[in-house]
């Protein structure tokens, strides 16, 4: 395991929690030139690696725009659109647990992935790896304000934490505009798979703080796990409802996709997620054996269309391949 690797469990439907951090360099215009960007990012991954302990797990490269290697580090929710439409830099741990984009938005945005429900902690290695550079590199502050960033709503904490969670139930009994209105007001926003602008794919909703100002950045992450927390019990509700009205359509259902993640010859991706997501009810419920939970869920990951190569019809088959031969151990329980 790398020292970068956080675990909370693929526990209360959370299947996995981000944390990013904002920051510009002080001294430097918010607006960069390309030339600007590769200078920080040479200053940052020189930060970086004067430490013995974590500098050998990272990597550098250039984000070329528009390119397939983008693509995919978008699916693997590494770097922003954004960052792939114009390119940039990226500096990454071996592992993907923690990256930095440079050229986004702002100067450098310090990104920290965990699997399950895990924002504290993605938070307290963020604090620790931006402290690393802020000693090379002192970040744009104010007293008043906070860190100082290019987007107003940014200002403050420059924390964007969020939790992906599983809630297809909500989504079928047609809840989750109440789930968004709870979360406003809240202080923060139920969004799509990939964040501000997508859509929900196979259930799986992001929520992310919206508030930056006013409270520290561990009180806001205190915040969005309670709010996540409510909607985890309103979606296990809402399972325990669907259960009781027709549990034997809801098992058929989880059947079905079961039977056709382990058979299917071709698939595409909005089938594939959608029959990911029904496995996942039934292994979480109880309906379905033979698999890890969280297992499955990183399967979803290396389907996306970016991570497959070939024209449509062939990476329909290589979808199918890798869920056929990665599923075969999926049973039902009675």
């Amino acid at each position: 395991m790398s020292m970068f690797t956080i675990n909370g469990g693929f526990t209360g439907l959370a299947a996995s929690s981000r944390v990013r951090l904002a920051r510009n360099i002080k001294g430097y215009p918010f607006r960069l030139t390309e030339q600007q960007h590769s200078e920080i990012a040479d200053k940052i991954f020189a930060a970086l690696k004067e430490n013995p302990t974590i500098g050998p797990e990272f990597d550098k490269k250039q984000i070329i725009p528009r390119s397939t290697e983008a693509s995919q580090l978008v699916e693997e929710h590494l770097i922003s659109p954004e960052l792939a439409q114009n390119g940039g830099w990226l500096i990454v741990s071996k592992d993907g647990g923690v990256s930095i984009m440079v050229g986004e938005e702002d100067h450098l945005r310090l990104q920290v992935i965990g699997t399950g429900l895990c924002p504290k902690e993605c938070l307290e290695t963020a604090n620790r790896v931006a402290s690393l550079i802020e000693t090379a590199l002192p970040f744009a502050y104010d007293e008043r304000l906070g860190y100082l960033t290019a987007c107003p709503t940014n200002i403050g904490t420059g924390l964007r934490a969020s939790i992906m969670l599983h809630l297809p139930m909500l989504t079928a009994i047609g809840q989750m505009d109440r789930i968004i209105g709870y979360a406003g007001s809240r202080g923060c926003a139920v969004r799509g798979t990939y964040g501000e602008g997508s859509q929900a794919v196979g259930g799986f909703y992001q929520v992310s703080n919206q508030v930056t100002l006013g409270a520290s950045a561990a009180e806001l992450t205190d915040k969005l796990v309670e709010t996540a927390t409510t909607i985890i019990d309103a979606e296990k509700k809402a399972r325990e409802q669907v259960r009781s009205q027709n549990e034997p359509a809801l098992r058929d259902r989880i059947y079905r996709a079961a039977g056709t993640m382990k058979s299917a010859y071709l698939i595409d991706t909005s089938e594939a997620v959608q029959c990911i997501s029904d496995v996942l009810i039934g292994l979480q419920m109880g309906f379905l054996s033979g698999m890890d939970a969280q297992k499955l869920y990183a399967l979803e990951e290396r389907i996306r269309p970016a991570m497959l190569t070939g024209a449509p019809q062939d990476r329909d088959k290589k979808r199918a391949e890798i869920l056929r031969a990665n599923t075969s151990g999926i049973h039902p329980q009675n």
